[in-house]
């Protein structure tokens, strides 16, 4: 075709650039049960980046879910230990074992999102009144 100038292809997702989140928090997590820290849609992203801000309570769980279409249904992801302290798969990289996330801690993960509608962070607290602020951005 005369005339037709070509550039190298792009994704479709790299005109989106960086998109950061507000803060999200403090979310109080109780002591029974499992409270959702937030919802994250993920649309138009390959990574995600979270730091976890906790403050007053240790947890004793955490878990990242994730869904496929918003239409389906919330799939746990990752949940344990080691998930955090050995990241494999999609869970690209963690700062340690969230699942323990000391009060008064901080804690990240990295996640590649391509392909997942939303991610859910969910948690439990050792005791009463967690109170974890979520900060997050990808692209």
């Amino acid at each position: 075709m005369a005339g037709r100038i070509s550039r190298r292809a792009q994704p479709w997702w790299s005109s989106i650039g960086y998109q950061q989140f507000p803060a999200i928090g403090p979310v109080t997590v109780a002591g029974t049960g499992t409270t959702t820290l937030c919802t994250l849609i993920t649309e138009h992203m390959e990574r995600l980046w979270v730091e976890i801000a906790n403050v007053a309570q240790a947890f004793d769980a955490f878990a990242i879910q994730g869904r496929l279409h918003e239409d389906g249904s919330f799939l746990t992801l990752f949940d344990a230990a080691g998930d955090f302290t050995s990241p494999a798969g999609i869970l690209i990289g963690a700062s340690g074992d969230l699942t323990t996330l000391a009060a008064g801690g901080s804690g990240w993960l990295c996640l590649d999102v391509l392909g997942i509608q939303a991610v859910r962070l969910t948690a439990s607290a050792a005791a009463n009144n967690a109170t974890p602020t979520i900060y997050a951005g990808g692209a």
